[in-house]
This record gives C-alpha cells, structure tokens and sequence, in this order.
C-alpha cells in the first residue's frame, strides 16, 4: 500500500494514508508558512512588551503625580499661606 495518495487538483498536497492526514510537500510553501509564523510571534512578543512599558509608565507618571501633590502640599503649609492638611482623595491639599 502507498504512503501517500497525490490530492486532486493540488499538486502540493498529498494524503498520508496511515494518518489521513493531508501533508504539502512543498518545501518553499513549507518555508514561507515557517517565516510568517515567526514574523507573527515576533511581532506579538513585540506588542505584549510595548503594552507591559505603556502600563509601566502609568505607574510611573501616577507616583509622580503623587509627589507633585505631596511637594505642593507641604510648600503651601511651610509658606503659611493656609493651614490645611494633605491628603490623596483627589483634592491638592
């Protein structure tokens, strides 16, 4: 018994018979398919470190804020301008 069968109408491609399977033989369509796969991989490997560095800068810009707060708050204390008291409900001071 063979252990390939050509597929009609499709030069690549032929049926393993032991598995059913059909298989393309065609090794620069093999080839083109491996580069495509790795570009792909590349590529979202790519987009998940950018998404990692944008929520990374996030932080950052968010502490800052946060000290930006924390600085102003005790400018404003330290000058005796008004006495109020820091806080980080949304509010400066």
């Amino acid at each position: 018994m063979k252990k390939y069968v050509k597929v009609e109408a499709q030069d690549s491609l032929v049926r393993d018979m032991s598995s059913n399977a059909i298989v393309n033989n065609n090794k620069s369509e093999y080839e083109k398919f491996l580069r495509t796969s790795e570009q792909k991989y590349k590529e979202k490997k790519e987009f998940e470190k950018l998404k990692t560095d944008v929520n990374s800068m996030k932080n950052d810009l968010d502490e800052i804020k946060s000290m930006l707060k924390s600085i102003v708050c005790n400018w404003i204390i330290n000058i005796g301008k008004t006495k109020i008291t820091c806080s980080n409900n949304g509010s400066i001071c």
